[in-house]
């Protein structure tokens, strides 16, 4: 079967995911999350400019401007397409993350859990939209560059730099553990595969739209 591949690829990817993060909470987070922990008051003023609301809402304008344009139009360009799929992914990951994975998984950030007992990892079905993992951000990011690459690939240099340089800066600034980032990356590449996968096979049989 054509899906058989692909999902061998993605189980695959979800074992060294869970192999990733269990090495990160057993050794890694708390040592890194500490050594950090300076530069949350350092780097408040990025987190505010880069915060997920305004993610959101800068996606959803161009969201909008695309289909705008589409409907003035009568078509958009290729990489117009492939951008309105990418963001659509993306904001679909980052609700279903935040509004589902994180209300189940229940992590706190690290400037929360470090002030109280750092060997208290998961408080299941007890979290809320400002729990940590996984990393909103990393989901929002990762599915629309996957996507993005799927449709355009010749966006891969350019995205793939900005996905390590995001993923640095959300342990750095302390706003992850590295193993939220990890998760993170792993459900949001998920959708994006899913996403341009679906469009290219949409693609394929019915014509480009």
């Amino acid at each position: 079967m054509v899906i058989a591949r692909p999902l061998k690829v993605w189980c695959g990817f979800l074992a060294v995911t869970l192999v990733g993060v269990m090495i990160c909470i057993c050794w890694l987070d708390i040592p890194v999350a500490r050594a950090f922990l300076v530069n949350a008051n350092h780097v408040s003023g990025l987190g505010a400019v880069f915060g997920s609301a305004v993610l959101v809402a800068a996606e959803m304008v161009l969201i909008a401007g695309l289909a705008l344009t589409r409907i003035v139009r009568g078509s958009l360009p290729e990489f117009a397409k492939a951008l309105f799929i990418a963001c659509s992914t993306s904001l679909s990951a980052f609700v279903v993350n935040d509004h589902v994975l994180k209300l189940i998984f229940g992590r706190q950030n690290p400037s929360v859990l470090l002030q109280g007992d750092p060997n208290q990892v998961f408080n299941l079905f007890q979290g809320n939209q400002q729990s940590s993992f996984p990393s909103g951000h990393m989901v929002m990011a990762t599915a629309f560059a996957i996507a993005m690459v799927r449709l355009q690939p010749r966006t891969l240099p350019i995205l793939a730099v900005l996905l390590c340089v995001g993923a640095i800066a959300l342990v750095v600034g302390d706003w992850h553990f590295i193993g939220d980032v990890i998760a993170g990356a792993f459900v949001g590449g998920t959708a994006g595969f899913v996403a341009g996968e679906l469009w290219m096979e949409h693609v394929q049989r019915h014509g480009i739209m």
